[in-house]
């Protein structure tokens, strides 16, 4: 299966990937982490435009992405979090799939209110010491993800692909939401459940 991710900052994405990387064993690529590895020297200015609570340009997460999932265990599929950001990264994603004859086959819109979000990223940035999680970043990045990201929803509405999800309950009760939405489809796809 192939998944899209798409939600505010803090609305969960990474932690349901991991759960949900799992579940259907294909590799969770977080573009926000890959991006936060980089070495100094090749990214200080990307890990500066993040800090401020900006995007990487473009072209460097076109490239990052396409290297990502020529590796192997992107084959059987994957799920994407943090990536496409911008209509400009969604169009080329779609050349791309087309290109491989392969298609996506969800796009999840975690929903989680603003208020809500505002006080897990205070915590997580107290947590884990990120930069783009201090106060001063946070509107930035909600103002950016309006403005960029959101409208990717409309792009895959025409597509048939969203589903949303209220992410402002626990953890668990995520999950299971978006299993339940996946199920049919994860049943599908389980080489195992044809047995």
């Amino acid at each position: 299966m192939r998944i899209v991710f798409i939600g505010p900052p803090g609305a969960g994405k990474g932690t349901q990937c991991q759960l949900l990387s799992k579940a259907l064993r294909v590799p969770h690529i977080g573009t926000g982490g890959m991006l936060r590895a980089l070495e100094p020297e090749r990214g200080e200015q990307i890990h500066l435009r993040i800090d401020r609570g900006h995007f990487a340009p473009d072209e460097f997460v076109l490239q990052m992405v396409a290297k990502r999932l020529a590796e192997p265990d992107s084959r059987s599929g994957y799920l994407l979090d943090g990536f496409p950001r911008t209509q400009v990264q969604a169009s080329a994603f779609d050349q791309q799939l087309m290109a491989d004859s392969v298609k996506l086959d969800h796009v999840l819109h975690l929903q989680v209110s603003a208020d809500v979000l505002i006080k897990r990223l205070r915590k997580r940035g107290e947590q884990e010491k990120r930069a783009d999680d201090a106060e001063e970043c946070i509107r930035e990045r909600f103002r950016i993800y309006e403005a960029r990201t959101e409208p990717l929803l409309d792009h895959y509405r025409q597509q048939g692909l969203v589903r949303d999800i209220d992410a402002s309950v626990s953890e668990p009760r995520v999950h299971a939401s978006i299993w339940e939405r996946l199920q049919p489809d994860a049943l599908a796809n389980d080489p195992a459940a044809k047995d």
